[in-house]
């Protein structure tokens, strides 16, 4: 028992002395800048980077490192040694990638910080949202007089959620290559024969590849931007909900037929393309940036598989089968990406 209190009482006075060595490296090193930055003061400046060398490897806090990597970059350049001069800014920017300038900044360290590239080469992030859709008809088909075609609504909101990664071509522009799994849902009803009112409701989970491009106009915090692009889809399961009821029939009575969750994938087209328009507002933070996404997709595919269009159980039972039609959507999403810097010479 005794020998187990020895050991804890040596464990904690080595905590204790590594703590107490640390905060009197951190004063001396304290030191060491607030002298460094004296000399500058007084126009000293070629032993400045040797000074605070050592501290900059072991012995600065992280502020403190970076308000003595930038002396450094100072000192070299008020030396004429451009060479090192830049060799200690790409330092300085692996350090803080996302510095802004400040007011205090000469003209000289301004002039060297916009010779690098200092925006990121690549982010990656999430997002989640919800969507409204809607299909236009293309073609009327339909076991009736097709003069008489129904129409499309909108029905409740869906969800999307996806991921992407953003190549930075630019400080502006951007081209985004996403994933992302999207279900969506619109109806359709129709009065055929004055009488028999169909009604149909459509649910479809399918993968989106969209391919874009971003640009951003000028922001700080909050930067607007407009994106333009094509969407490849793919659906993955179709499902439909059918009710047939009558109206007008005077004093007959029928009884409605009514079925949900029926499978049609084999009536749909399996891919589609859309295009894509849209913008938003992004939000800084640090390494990255919240987004929030507007979009419109625009489809540029009939989703009906011809081949299948003329399905028993639904022209029968229903009194219905499917037009040609597009599908276009509305998301709105917000989500989160993270930047990679690597900062280098332009």
């Amino acid at each position: 028992m005794k020998t187990t209190y020895t050991y804890v009482k040596l464990i904690v006075f080595f905590i204790l002395l590594s703590h107490s060595l640390q905060v009197n490296s951190q004063d001396t090193c304290q030191e060491t800048l607030e002298r460094a930055e004296a000399l500058f003061d007084q126009g000293i400046i070629e032993k400045i980077p040797d000074l605070l060398a050592d501290c900059i490897n072991n012995g600065f806090s992280k502020q403190d490192r970076i308000r003595a990597r930038r002396l450094i970059i100072l000192a070299h350049l008020f030396d004429n040694n451009f060479i090192e001069a830049e060799l200690a800014m790409t330092d300085f920017l692996k350090e803080v990638p996302e510095y802004q300038p400040q007011e205090n900044d000469p003209s000289e360290f301004l002039a060297l910080f916009s010779s690098f590239r200092t925006f990121p080469f690549l982010s990656i992030g999430a997002f989640i949202g919800a969507n409204l859709s809607n299909a236009t008809m293309l073609e009327p088909y339909g076991p009736y007089n097709i003069s008489e075609s129904g129409k499309f609504s909108i029905t409740t909101p869906q969800y999307q959620i996806g991921v992407g990664t953003n190549i930075f071509l630019s400080n502006r522009w951007k081209l985004s290559l996403e994933s992302i799994y999207t279900r969506t849902s619109f109806a359709y009803s129709n009065l055929q024969y004055k009488f028999a009112q169909v009604e149909n409701e459509e649910t479809h989970q399918r993968l989106d590849f969209p391919v874009s491009f971003t640009f951003d106009f000028p922001g700080n915090k909050l930067t607007p931007y407009l994106r333009l692009g094509a969407s490849y889809g793919m659906i993955i399961n179709a499902s439909g909900n059918y009710k047939r009821s009558y109206v007008n029939t005077g004093s007959a009575v029928f009884e409605p037929v009514e079925i949900s969750g029926v499978d049609i994938s084999d009536q749909r087209s399996t891919y589609s393309l859309n295009a894509v328009a849209g913008s938003g507002i992004k939000y800084k933070i640090p390494r990255g940036f919240l987004i929030f996404d507007l979009r419109y997709n625009y489809g540029l595919s009939d989703l009906v598989n011809n081949e299948n269009r003329w399905n028993q159980e639904t022209v029968f039972s229903y009194y219905h089968t499917y037009s040609d039609f597009q599908l276009d959507y509305f998301t709105f999403s917000i989500g989160f990406h993270y930047s990679f810097f690597k900062s280098k010479k332009l």
